[in-house]
């Protein structure tokens, strides 16, 4: 018998929640926090279960897609989720992004 059902598929938080909680929306109204976990146009992705359990909480300091040739599309969007709620951002995830994107891993060394 050919199975016809499809791979589960399960819900990435691009910027995840716990440390979206910790980089600011932890101040957000119950309704904000809604639409940033629910926000299928930038901040959730379907994904196996096995990249979300391996991604968990972690920001691209800690973690970056397993196909390298999607990094910088990946560590865009993370940024773009970061910008529109205005969310923080370690050195060490604009140093992934830069490295991700090919551009000079310097240019994200504090001063």
């Amino acid at each position: 018998m050919i199975s016809t059902a499809l791979p589960t598929s399960y819900g990435l938080h691009v910027y995840p929640l716990a440390r979206a909680w910790k980089m600011g929306a932890s101040k957000w109204t119950v309704d904000k926090r809604i639409q940033f976990a629910n926000d299928i146009d930038r901040n959730l992705m379907a994904v196996d279960g096995s990249t979300n359990g391996k991604k968990s909480d972690k920001g691209l300091d800690e973690w970056m897609p397993p196909n390298a040739a999607y990094g910088c599309e990946y560590a865009a969007r993370y940024l773009t989720v970061a910008r529109d709620y205005a969310l923080s951002v370690t050195t060490g995830d604009l140093h992934s992004a830069s490295l991700a994107c090919g551009l000079d891993p310097a240019i994200t060394k504090e001063k």
